[in-house]
């Protein structure tokens, strides 16, 4: 208690002993009789130009000396004012599962292209070097924050596609080809047939039109591609890149103390749920604990957005608790590294599984969502950590019940998907937020008083809206129609992306950075040549537009929101509204029962996700997805390791469950478990 009071106290006396020092220095350079280099230099009779020079010169060496650190601040702090623009707010979760010290390795989810290298570098306390595309790397803008910030370029087989002469067929492992020439390949090169994004080695060469493919560990198996097997289908040929040099010059940097930034799923793209990994990762961190002796703890972060794509959406960034490789995983690496490869890569896939929600397609994970919020307490009450905590067990849920019963899930579950599908389409027919059935503003009101309501809103909305019209809105309305456009090309290009909408916000960003700042320069210009205004009165005006600009964004996103909540008071005037209005709060609240019913119901069948109220329910998922995968490998002393290694991890798991349990005080009245579950939910309806 008396550290914690020392600690309050501390913190307040410094920012104290900060502002006196800084205002006793103003007051000294303020006056020649106190200015103690004046006062230096007339006692030893140097003239004050000498001191002048020397200071100078010893500023131009530590700016030059500290160069790349100052300029990864200045980019920090660039990333920070345009992300607090283009989002609403960005909360951070888990950042105590950052180590203070030494080389960390950072796994993140890539669904935003480019925003979320910016939200690494914002978030993150330690200066991070990232891993960038070499054609990203080498492109203006993009290429040039990237250098600011010390990435390192990696040259990717993918990059560099050649066209394939003829066809090729797969009939399992074995490849077949038509008018080709497999003789020619170079070794390492692979094939990668019609629009799949995977590509295969050739693990033996028969002839020009035969061969027999890899099935590497961790990788996609040859026999499961659906866009050869059995049929004929145009390919590329992906040549050998030879990246013993990027590796060497990364886990040198590892092993000096420097932070790296990793995506390990390749690129970007819109799915809801994880690419494959590659095991670029792995091979990093087991080269340094190989080379160096150094265990660098991944640490996996959950970049979760909502409506991400958009201006003035929301980022939560989790931080998940740090992954290290085990003795077992170091002792399979001596005797198979693709098999350490595979045990490393399956950890550091749970750790970002622990971190985001995922789900089969779009449609699953907007229901997930709805019944979270239907299921949860009371959105007011449910902190940010909880509410995704509870989004992942709903998640975890639903693969379950997949993996139990396939796509078809028991009438009663199936009624309630089709019934939670109906009530979020009904709101999003109308533009209505489930938090709002619960308001007031479903409250019935006179005529009168509703459109006074809305009028005296909408009026407020245009006032405060003047500013953004005239400094954001025509950059705003171009940077969307330009996303728009490069992302379809995006999409032709890309073999992963579903509606190319990860790539959207970047677009939109880069495209301000240029635009924005030539929008205003324009508008001084045009002041000074068709107004008398002077010279020094434009370029105040023209140094003032980002506050008018930033104060027009904060004034137009206030009104947007007081707009929302305006939303039904305006719906009531409509006649085809007023007739549904009053069944929503009642199809909500029957909506909320039936799922508190089946969650007691299915509950029990899903073990830990339901009755532990901790984080360790996720150790338990792990646990059960693992061994149910390893039944299936042939590899059993790599089952072996991969086994030990869980159970390791799960020795330590009652001691992080009780500090779990202190940190998520709350958790417990959201996540009900047992037999209670039920009865508690009645009390709290």
């Amino acid at each position: 208690m008396n550290s914690v009071l020392k600690s309050e106290v501390k913190s307040p006396l410094r920012e104290v002993r900060v502002r006196v020092a800084a205002c006793f220095t103003l007051i000294m350079l303020s006056s020649d009789t106190l200015n103690p280099v004046k006062l230096v230099c007339e006692i030893i009779g140097l003239p004050t130009y000498v001191a002048t020079v020397l200071f100078t010169i010893a500023f131009v060496f530590i700016i030059s000396a500290n160069a790349q650190d100052l300029m990864y601040f200045s980019v920090k702090v660039f990333f920070h004012s345009i992300m607090s623009i283009f989002f609403s707010s960005m909360e951070v979760l888990g950042r105590e599962n950052i180590p203070p010290h030494g080389p960390i390795i950072f796994t993140g989810n890539h669904m935003n292209q480019f925003v979320d290298g910016a939200i690494l570098v914002v978030t993150t306390p330690q200066q991070v070097r990232f891993l960038v595309a070499e054609k990203s790397y080498n492109k203006r803008i993009i290429g040039d924050f990237s250098k600011a910030v010390g990435a390192i370029p990696v040259s990717r087989p993918q990059d560099k596609p050649s066209k394939g002469p003829g066809k090729v067929k797969f009939e399992g492992l074995k490849v077949f080809g038509e008018g080709t020439s497999f003789t020619k390949l170079q070794k390492g090169d692979k094939i990668r047939p019609g629009k799949s994004p995977e590509a295969y080695k050739l693990k033996t060469v028969l002839s020009d039109t035969e061969g027999i493919l890899a099935e590497l560990v961790g990788e996609s198996s040859p026999a499961t591609e659906m866009e050869a097997q059995g049929k004929w289908t145009t390919y590329d040929i992906l040549g050998y890149v030879d990246q013993s040099k990027m590796f060497d010059a990364v886990q040198e940097a590892l092993a000096k103390g420097s932070c790296l930034g990793i995506f390990p799923e390749g690129g970007s793209h819109d799915r809801t749920d994880l690419l494959p990994l590659k095991a670029g990762v792995a091979a990093i961190a087991l080269g340094v604990s190989e080379k160096y002796g150094i265990n660098v703890p991944i640490v996996p972060v959950g970049l979760n957005y909502f409506r991400g794509h958009r201006f003035r959406g929301r980022c939560v960034i989790e931080f998940g608790a740090p992954v290290n490789i085990t003795n077992e995983v170091m002792d399979l690496y001596s005797s198979s590294r693709q098999s350490a490869y595979q045990a490393l890569l399956h950890e550091v896939e749970d750790g970002m599984r622990s971190v985001i929600v995922t789900a089969k397609d779009y449609n699953e994970l907007k229901i997930i969502h709805t019944i979270r919020r239907l299921y949860q307490r009371s959105s007011l009450s449910t902190t940010t950590k909880e509410k995704q905590d509870l989004a992942r067990r709903f998640s975890a849920a639903a693969k379950i019940m997949h993996e139990k019963f396939g796509d078809k899930f028991p009438e009663d579950i199936q009624e309630l998907i089709a019934k939670v599908d109906e009530y979020q389409t009904t709101l999003d027919k109308w533009g209505l937020k489930d938090y709002q059935l619960q308001s007031d503003a479903f409250v019935a009101m006179p005529f009168t008083q509703m459109l006074y309501t809305f009028l005296h809103g909408a009026s407020v909305i245009l006032l405060a809206s003047l500013p953004s019209i005239v400094l954001n809105a025509p950059v705003g309305f171009a940077a969307n129609y330009w996303a728009y456009r490069e992302a379809k090309k995006d999409l032709e290009a890309s073999r992963v992306k579903i509606q190319a909408k990860d790539v959207l916000l970047s677009k939109k960003i880069m495209f301000s950075i240029v635009a924005v700042p030539l929008l205003w320069v324009t508008y001084a210009v045009l002041l000074l040549l068709f107004t008398k205004w002077q010279t020094k009165t434009v370029v105040v005006l023209l140094l003032c537009f980002p506050i008018f600009s930033y104060m027009g964004v904060m004034a137009v996103e206030a009104s947007m929101n007081d707009l929302k909540d305006l939303r039904p008071a305006f719906l009531r005037l409509l006649p085809s509204f007023q007739e549904i209005a009053p069944e929503l709060p009642k199809k909500r609240a029957e909506l909320v029962e039936e799922v508190r019913r089946l969650v007691k119901k299915y509950g029990p069948e899903l073990g830990a996700v339901y009755t532990d109220p901790t984080r360790n329910w996720e150790q338990a998922v792990k646990r059960s997805s693992t061994i149910a995968n390893l039944g299936n490998s042939s590899n059993l002393d790599h089952a072996s390791m991969l086994l030990n290694s869980i159970t390791s991890l799960d020795d330590n798991s009652e001691e992080r469950g009780a500090s779990d349990s202190s940190n998520n005080g709350g958790s417990t009245n959201i996540l009900l478990s047992g037999a209670d579950s039920a009865q508690e939910s009645k009390k709290t309806n």
